[in-house]
């Protein structure tokens, strides 16, 4: 039967992430195709084309197919083309409500070329049929292609590669490689100032607040000024703000020390474009594969603050200096800050915290002046028997011969890097062949069994080089980096937070003159003494009066 009157739209779509092929189902194919078919048989009135191009058939939300729906319902249109049923749609539970309910219902007419399917022909029942079954394929060839990307995409994801529409604040995709980061200067400079800021006392609050007088524009909006296309699915106003979540999700963002971190939320399925959060332990990180803007020490003194239960300063929005460092020698307890005035002068005293709940121990009181200088002589005494060992050793260490066979050990890791790499591009690419029908699932089965055990062999001996590079660094305790990081503090004058935050773990007090200073890289550095023949018994209460007295 053919009905007349036919007001007629052609509708096409193209997604390369349903695995369209271009040349095959390109959008001026498709449209060929349309025009051919419509000169072929009257009666259909061409009123108007609608396309989406770049949009996945898993989903209905499609600009071009919304309108349609739209001059559908106005009467516009009641008669649909399109070249076969996995342009409508490749999800085959809403594409067989579409042609079963909803399009009946609205008295659209529709029309599938390649598919032979038409709504209107009473004629070819067999034709009708199979339609259930052919979206039923489209479905699954949807499937097997979302997984085959993902692997692929998970195989860049491990070589480094950045996967994502946009790079994180501070960074900025290379013109001539979009997997590839490199450091946008003016953003880069506001992700050191934050965390400068952080190190020298200020909460996010005040970080935030700093940047909103300064006029810097947040993450979002300079995204946006700078021309991206940019939508993190909320804006703040006309006027937006810093705000404490964006400070404190930059300072988290490991990225910022030259490491890679992808792959931490997921899609629940090739259906549904919501995600969920993917266990920590999951993620996928690559180290030293774009420039750092943060060095890593800083980054971890940051995370270490982060831990911290501080206390701010109302008048200053600052974390005093010794917050969240200064502990009770007795109970383990922090101690608190407290301000008493006497004789018309304000003092600055440290006490334990039980004490001053009721819950037993004692005040240890402590003056914060004192405390400060105390600090200050032990970070110094430090740095310089550092400084002495790292003299020796340079003198001592073997450092021809261990330095030629860490090259040798080094030259053998990169090897077996790219082996691994190879190993699981040849799992993956086997696997392609399997979904292809290039192979048989058993012949998949034993390609994979074997590249596997070649994978495990490879990082087992990765493995045991890693750790016998770890063994021969260890005896060069002067070429580790956290040298580095007391080093540069040896011409202190004053102590700062930043400093204090950088170099110690924990202030013990056990009374007025006595302290006990944890250090970061405590063992490490006793180590290096001992190698170096100086003598330096470990931090305990004892010693620690001898450093503040």
């Amino acid at each position: 039967m053919r009905l007349s009157g036919n007001r007629t739209a052609g509708y096409m779509r193209l997604s390369r992430e349903d695995g369209d092929k271009l040349e095959s189902d390109s959008i001026k194919n498709q449209r060929e195709l349309i025009k051919e078919y419509l000169a072929q048989h009257s009666g259909l009135d061409f009123v108007d084309e609608y396309v989406d191009d770049g949009y996945s058939g898993t989903s209905y939300e499609r600009p071009a197919f919304q309108r349609l729906l739209k001059d559908v319902k106005s009467g516009k249109i009641n008669c649909i083309i399109v070249k076969d049923l996995s342009r409508l749609g490749r999800n085959y539970i809403e594409t067989g409500r579409y042609l079963e309910k909803i399009f009946p219902f609205l008295g659209v007419r529709f029309i599938s070329i390649l598919d032979h399917y038409d709504s209107a022909s009473e004629g070819n029942e067999a034709d009708q049929i199979i339609v259930p079954f052919k979206n039923l394929i489209n479905d699954a060839y949807c499937r097997d292609i979302s997984t085959k990307i993902r692997s692929q995409l998970d195989v860049k994801r491990r070589n480094g590669k950045f996967i994502g529409s946009f790079a994180c604040y501070g960074y900025q995709k290379d013109p001539r490689d979009v997997n590839r980061l490199v450091i946008d200067p003016y953003a880069a400079d506001i992700v050191r100032m934050v965390f400068r800021m952080k190190l020298e006392g200020c909460n996010s609050q005040r970080i935030a607040e700093k940047l909103n007088e300064m006029g810097v524009l947040p993450p979002a909006e300079y995204k946006r000024s700078k021309g991206l296309n940019y939508d993190c699915g909320y804006r703040t106003g006309m006027n937006p703000k810093w705000e404490v979540v964006s400070i404190n999700r930059i300072l988290t963002n490991e990225m910022y020390t030259g490491t890679m971190v992808q792959g931490i939320n997921r899609k629940i399925n090739y259906r549904i474009k919501q995600s969920r959060a993917v266990p920590k332990e999951e993620w996928i990180r690559v180290e030293n594969t774009h420039e750092r803007i943060i060095e890593k020490s800083v980054f971890d003194a940051v995370q270490r603050l982060l831990e911290f239960d501080t206390r701010t300063a109302p008048e200053r929005r600052q974390v005093y200096l010794f917050s969240g460092l200064v502990v009770c020698g007795d109970c383990g307890q922090n101690m608190v800050r407290r301000r008493v005035t006497r004789g018309g002068k304000k003092y600055t005293y440290y006490h334990c915290s039980t004490y001053k709940n009721g819950h037993g121990c004692s005040a240890h009181l402590i003056n914060a002046d004192k405390l400060e200088m105390l600090v200050l002589e032990a970070v110094r005494t430090q740095i310089m028997m550092l400084l002495k060992a790292e003299n020796i050793l340079k003198k001592i260490d073997r450092i021809p011969e261990e330095q030629t066979v860490i090259k040798m050990i080094n030259h053998q890791l990169e090897e077996l890097d790219i082996a691994i790499e190879r190993y699981r591009n040849l799992k993956t690419q086997a696997y392609t062949d399997m979904l292809d029908e290039v192979i048989t699932k058993d012949e998949f089965k034993d390609i994979n069994q074997k590249f596997s055990e070649r994978l495990d062999a490879a990082k087992t001996q990765k493995m045991a080089l890693l750790d016998n590079k770890h063994r021969l660094l260890k005896n060069q305790t002067h070429l580790k980096p956290w040298v580095e990081d007391f080093k540069k503090y040896q011409n202190i004058e004053k102590l700062e937070r930043s400093i204090a935050v950088a170099l110690i773990d924990s202030i013990i007090i056990y009374g007025k003159n006595e302290i006990s200073i944890r250090f970061h890289y405590q063992d490490e550095m006793q180590e290096m003494f001992a190698l170096a023949g100086l003598s330096s018994d470990k931090t305990d209460r004892r010693e620690a009066s001898q450093c503040g007295s």
